[in-house]
């Protein structure tokens, strides 16, 4: 399968795989052959300058550089498309408007939270003191600007409920969801970082937090 590529203004042409076919791509005034080896070796590395041998080991070292430097974006290219993907429905962009605010249910405590996707058919609960891990988003009710995300990192956040880990808005609200469940949430202060400056101004004080939260595992 032969695909093709630009990297700067070099035409690369790369004929896969690394797994036992031959693959060869031009960079500029480099260019690089690989070709099946002998049985004690995975490939063979040539060029007009030097022929290599490669173990598996090797080139699997060789193919991590060629990532590292662009030449073979696919697979990271991917896994960059589906982290976006996957936390599309938590983007937010610009202040709320009156409009993002309505539709939500009002705890005891002051918590607002709206469910925006049923999690599991007769999930259960995470009890108290459950390890847990939540996919999340956050986001300044005063201006809309977001200051932290899982989702951007492609890693869910994990914890234990109700252990006082996590601010208070979060852990009530985590203990009444189900694993594959979606809220928005609306902390205020007293539920989330009260009085305190987080992160050199990230977080001012008394600030009111909008969280998109989606409980990814439970372990029971």
């Amino acid at each position: 399968m032969v695909s093709h590529f630009r990297y700067g203004a070099a035409a690369l042409v790369v004929v896969s795989a690394l797994v036992g076919q031959a693959a060869a791509f031009t960079a500029g005034s480099l260019h690089v052959a690989l070709r099946p080896a002998p049985a004690a070796t995975a490939m063979c590395l040539s060029s007009p300058q030097q022929k290599i041998a490669l173990d598996r080991r090797g080139l699997g070292a060789f193919a991590t550089g060629l990532a590292l430097a662009g030449v073979l974006p696919a697979e990271a290219s991917a896994a960059k498309k589906e982290r976006s993907s996957a936390g599309k429905w938590a983007e937010h962009e610009g202040p709320f408007q009156p409009d993002d605010l309505e539709g939500f249910t009002k705890t005891e405590s002051g918590l607002q939270y709206k469910i925006v996707q049923e999690g599991k058919e007769n999930g259960v609960k995470p009890k108290a003191y459950s390890k847990v891990k939540a996919h999340y988003a956050g986001y300044l009710l005063a201006n809309g600007k977001k200051f932290d995300a899982s989702y951007d990192r492609g890693k869910p956040f994990g914890f234990t409920a109700g252990a006082g880990g996590v601010i208070k808005g979060w852990d009530e609200a985590v203990l009444d969801m189900v694993v594959g469940e979606r809220r928005i949430l609306i902390i205020p202060p007293e539920l989330a970082y009260g009085n305190r400056n987080v992160g050199n101004g990230l977080i001012p004080a008394k600030s009111t937090l909008v969280f998109y939260i989606e409980l990814v595992t439970l372990a029971t």
